[in-house]
């Protein structure tokens, strides 16, 4: 990866899509790489989540 970014803290859970996301800005590009001077990515939410959903179904076969 010859782009460098600088990324903010990440964002709080999307309900609806449970991914959150985060900005990165620029900060470095190397051998005249073709960047963009600000990328947002996305991910799963933490996987507490999950944790919860399978707790749930544990509960439910009890």
């Amino acid at each position: 990866a010859d782009c460098k970014y600088k990324f903010e803290s990440w964002g709080s859970c999307d309900g609806s899509s449970g991914t959150k996301a985060r900005q990165g800005t620029l900060k470095k590009a190397r051998y005249n790489a073709q960047c963009q001077e600000t990328i947002r990515v996305t991910k799963p939410c933490a996987p507490k989540t999950k944790a919860k959903a399978k707790a749930k179904k544990g509960k439910g076969k009890d």
